[in-house]
């Protein structure tokens, strides 16, 4: 069918749709305000059916994602808290082995292998023999806070010195009813607990949790794991999309009393359905959050979620993430360092990231009343006589067409669209300072060569910091560590070597489509004695890690999952100079090591004929003077004391040669690239 719509003349309120159908006839109808096709919708109702845009996919990865939007979160909370509170808990240097040990010796007699118990189960019921399954009762309000207690005991020591915490916990559950036990799909229910003793929230926050866009972050930019607050309502869409189960939380904010329990569905329309709750109770801890939900998947895998968990605690030292997976196993990734990062500051609009319909926006909810106030309070960077030079350059164009001039004075709700139009073309022809880099938080060097060592105890390890540049008139700093040896598994795969982080968020999918991976791939690491996958990724027992920080990432991501940044120009180099920096100390850490290597080895030979060496010395010395006035021994004994300080002038020079061009922008090739020279 073909329609054509046509507009009879304003003093009408009524247009013609034209309508021909397939039989050629010509049909007519009018429509007001009340009729029409299109039906207004929510945001909450259009990401119910597309939760996989943020990753929640039947797979591998959907694990995955359910651990990176609730672990995000917890960590966001845990770092509120410590920047709102008055006071903080006196931290150790690192988190106390023995308090780990404690924790898994009272969750072992807890603990099962729940994967393996469904295999045998799908083997009996294959094998047609019975099995008894506990029934599946209702479970009340007072049966799921039974639960999240009892779930509270092993980390009591934790919870009660207040350490920074987050506890996340998969289980593999038998719902009958819902999916059979020997499905042949081969989906399986899990159930998905997370808790953190953050700041926690009020009664308000918790209505408004899991509501689609209800995000602290969406309004302005600043350095957070998140942006639009997608994350926890599609895992809630998702979590009851698949299994039809309510979502069960409990929150406690770290000025409240009480704490306050809740069961609800998340609807279409952007609210909450309470199945029981919101009640207020007692807990055993001064503040924090716990969410328990089910969700459909395919069967756990390792090398996932866990390894997710195993990267976040990599660039987030200063908390200690438990993941108990559903094998029953219990990782746990200890606070290493006891600062925690400044709080970012938020990252005013800059003139040079600025288009015309922003421009409008800020225009309409500007609460200044002239320009002049409007132009320099509403961007950072702008100063009074920079905003007198836009306004008079728009005063030019506005002569030329014989319109009134604007002053600084002049109301902003007085502007006409030609008049808003021509000032934005002053307002982006001038050129402005930087934004400023105080927006930027980054680890920093010594923390992240402090906790790789910790981890992974490397021969070597390398961080770099570069300084905060700007892209898109936001604030960025690239960080970058190497790190080799030790217990850092000999790669396989590139993945394996390049680990990604954005806002100390790690990304484990899109590898090839992120900037981070492109930069890596354009270093020449032949200079620096790295042997390479065909794909340009260095390979053998290393890992580099690369991490992008500051409110600039959240306009460079290229989609709703947040797994891959664009290839901006900017961002490009920066990378790009971060990994060649830190590969120059690689380089002199193996020039040093295969010199030292060289020498024990000329050393080991020479000590080995030491002895027939100052035999034959002294047998000929003695022989002209005509008596034994030499020893053998003791001149072989001196001969091997000497041996241990050899050194060719070719080691000398090789090595001091590698000491220098550290600031050099990119470096010349070294040798003729044969695989003698290129292997580590």
């Amino acid at each position: 069918m073909r329609c054509v719509l046509r507009v009879t003349p304003p003093t009408t309120q009524t247009a013609i749709l034209w309508c021909d159908n397939k039989m050629g006839k010509k049909e007519s109808s009018a429509y007001t305000d009340s009729g029409g096709d299109i039906r207004q919708g929510t945001i909450a109702k259009f990401m119910r059916k597309r939760t996989q845009l943020v990753g929640f996919e039947t797979g591998l990865n959907k694990h995955t994602q359910y651990a990176i939007e609730f672990l995000d979160n917890a960590i966001d909370a845990i770092e509120s808290w410590w920047w709102k509170a008055d006071s903080h808990p006196r931290l150790q240097d690192s988190l106390d082995p023995a308090i780990i040990e404690e924790v898994k010796a009272k969750l072992k007699d807890e603990l099962y292998d729940s994967i393996s118990l469904s295999k045998r189960f799908e083997r009996d019921v294959r094998a047609g023999k019975e099995i008894s399954l506990p029934p599946q009762k209702k479970e009340s309000l007072d049966d799921r806070l039974t639960q999240f207690r009892k779930f509270l005991v092993p980390f009591r020591s934790l919870i009660n010195k207040r350490e920074p915490l987050v506890v996340i916990k998969l289980t593999e559950v038998f719902m009958p009813d819902l999916i059979p036990i020997d499905d042949d799909e081969g989906f399986k229910v899990y159930e998905f607990v997370c808790f953190d003793n953050g700041v926690g929230m009020v009664p308000r926050d918790l209505e408004k949790y899991g509501i689609y866009l209800a995000s602290s972050k969406s309004e302005k930019l600043r350095q957070t794991r998140g942006s639009q607050g997608f994350g926890a309502p599609s895992a809630f869409s998702d979590a009851q999309n698949t299994t039809g189960k309510p979502i069960f939380t409990v929150s406690k904010r770290f000025t409240a009393d009480k704490a306050i329990a809740a069961d609800f569905y998340t609807t279409t329309a952007n609210t909450k359905d309470y199945v029981s709750g919101p009640i207020e109770i007692d807990l055993p801890f001064k503040h924090g959050t716990y969410i328990r939900l089910n969700y459909l998947n395919i069967q756990y895998r390792r090398g996932y979620a866990d390894t997710y968990c195993e990267m976040a605690s990599l660039l987030n030292p200063h908390v200690t993430i438990v993941f108990i997976d559903p094998y029953g196993e219990v990782h746990v990734h200890p606070r290493k360092v006891k600062e925690f990062p400044k709080e970012p500051k938020y990252a005013q609009p800059h003139p040079a990231s600025i288009r015309i319909g922003e421009f409008q926006d800020l225009l309409r909810e500007s609460g200044t009343r002239d320009l002049k106030s409007f132009l320099t309070k509403a961007f950072v960077r702008l100063s009074d006589n920079k905003a007198k030079k836009i306004i008079a350059a728009a005063n030019k164009d506005l002569r030329r067409r014989h319109l009134d001039t604007l002053s600084p004075s002049t109301p902003t709700d007085t502007l006409d669209k030609t008049e808003v139009e021509l000032l934005y073309k002053a307002f982006s022809n001038e050129d402005y300072i930087a934004p400023p880099t105080d927006t930027v938080v980054p680890v920093g060097e010594e923390v992240l060569e402090e906790t790789i060592r910790k981890a992974y105890n490397p021969d070597f390890v390398a961080a770099v910091t570069r300084k905060p540049t700007s892209g898109k008139g936001l604030s960025f700093a690239v960080e970058v560590c190497i790190a080799y040896g030790g217990e850092i598994r000999n790669a396989t795969s590139a993945p394996m070597v390049l680990w990604r982080f954005v806002n100390r968020v790690p990304k484990l999918r899109d590898n090839s489509d992120c900037a981070t991976w492109k930069a890596t791939t354009l270093v020449n690491w032949k200079n620096y004695k790295v042997p390479t996958f065909d794909n340009g990724i260095p390979r053998g027992p290393m890992m580099i890690l690369i991490h992008v920080a500051g409110a600039y990432v959240h306009v460079m991501f290229k989609g709703q999952s947040k797994q891959a940044l664009a290839e901006d120009e900017v961002l490009l180099k920066e990378i790009k100079l971060a990994l060649e920096d830190a590969g120059r100390k690689f380089r002199r850490f193996i020039t040093r090591r295969e010199t030292a290597r060289r020498k024990a080895k000329r050393a080991g030979i020479l000590a080995m004929y030491a002895d027939q060496f100052a035999q034959s010395l002294t047998n000929i010395v003695n022989d002209a003077l005509g008596k034994p006035k030499f020893d053998a021994e003791l001149i072989a004994s001196k001969l091997r004391d000497s041996i241990s300080g050899f050194e060719m002038e070719k080691d000398q020079a090789e090595t001091e040669s590698d000491t220098v061009g550290t600031d050099l922008i990119a470096d010349i090739p070294l040798g003729d690239g044969s695989k003698s020279e290129t292997e580590v």
